[in-house]
């Protein structure tokens, strides 16, 4: 890992922890008392935040950029999300065996909260009310994850390239332009395809007014009409 700029984590800072399932909602004293010893880390491209099998002694919390979550067996990589604000990274590995399962490389860029996982559960020892807000919020992540699984299973590889499309703009309506957050091999691994299929699909996308772009950028002409593709399509 290269020098992380590291800063204390402030007063000021919880209010974005506020955004999170997992704290959403907490009071200022419960927050203060579970972050104790957190700091924000600003990470450059390819740094590695945690390899599988590491102890889990912190677990992060995304407030910009992305970070690549993958596995790696017998030589080959899966990359299992790209996560972003306001991902938690690495939580469960807390209570469950005490060690990484997977690896998180920064792309790009990233600025994340770390947070030392000893005064975590320390605290959630004391307090069985804040244990149950994080057992909630872990059953909303699961959640999430059996809704990607569906994607991959129920969708075909133009939806799910759709469906990628659209979580890149706040448009409900009309025409939109987005840009691939991050290279569009790593976008097509975290979709479960290869490149190759995500180019096929962006090319079957064109009819109902999807046109890929130099330098990344993807111009769509009705918003609504894609989330329809989405909705409508039968699964290939």
């Amino acid at each position: 890992m290269t020098a992380a700029r590291i800063t204390p984590f402030g007063r000021d800072g919880l209010v974005e922890l506020t955004m999170t399932p997992l704290f959403g909602g907490m009071a200022e004293k419960d927050l203060q008392m579970l972050l104790a010893g957190a700091q924000t880390e600003a990470h450059p491209d390819g740094d590695i935040l945690f390899a599988r099998g590491d102890p889990a002694d912190q677990f992060f919390v995304v407030l910009d950029g992305h970070v690549e979550l993958f596995v790696e067996e017998g030589g080959r990589k899966s990359v299992l999300e790209v996560a972003k604000r306001p991902s938690v990274l690495g939580e469960a590995a807390l209570f469950v065996d005490g060690r990484y399962p997977n690896w998180a490389r920064v792309v790009g860029y990233a600025k994340v909260l770390s947070v030392p996982s000893a005064p975590f559960l320390a605290a959630l020892d004391e307090r069985f009310d804040l244990a149950l807000r994080m057992l909630r919020s872990f059953s909303v992540r699961l959640r999430g994850l059996v809704g990607q699984i569906s994607e991959l299973k129920l969708k075909s590889t133009a939806q799910r390239v759709a469906g990628f499309l659209l979580g890149l703009t706040a448009k409900t309506e009309g025409p939109a332009v987005v840009r691939f957050p991050y290279d569009k091999r790593l976008a097509a691994e975290a979709l479960g395809m290869t490149a190759e299929s995500l180019s096929r699909a962006l090319t079957r996308l064109t009819p109902i007014g999807v046109e890929s772009r130099a330098d990344n950028v993807v111009a769509i002409a009705d918003v609504e009409a894609l989330r329809a593709f989405c909705v409508d399509e039968v699964s290939e």
